[in-house]
């Protein structure tokens, strides 16, 4: 079964702020990694979480998504989006 990807409130004006081409990139990929959650090879878990609430970031060309991934509700909850040299963790 699929998982459903949202968006918090910050990571969706990270989001819309980036170019349109680099929005449906990662869209794209958002949508295969849902499709099949643990097949994907470019997904690493971030170091420094706590392991009750661990958070993985995903490769997209130059950008870089965090997630969590809720199982029991089979979410996946993107916790910030934005370019690589940018980007947080």
């Amino acid at each position: 079964m699929a998982y459903r990807v949202t968006f918090t409130h910050t990571a969706e004006k990270s989001f819309a702020a980036l170019p349109q081409t680099a929005r449906i990139r990662i869209e794209i990929a958002l949508e295969h990694f849902a499709a099949e959650p643990f097949h994907r090879q470019d997904v690493k878990k971030v170091k420094g979480c706590p392991p009750d609430t661990p958070r993985y970031r995903i490769r997209i060309g130059e950008y870089r998504a965090t997630f969590r991934i809720i199982q029991d509700r089979l979410i996946i909850c993107i916790v910030a989006v934005g370019k690589k040299k940018n980007f947080d963790y």
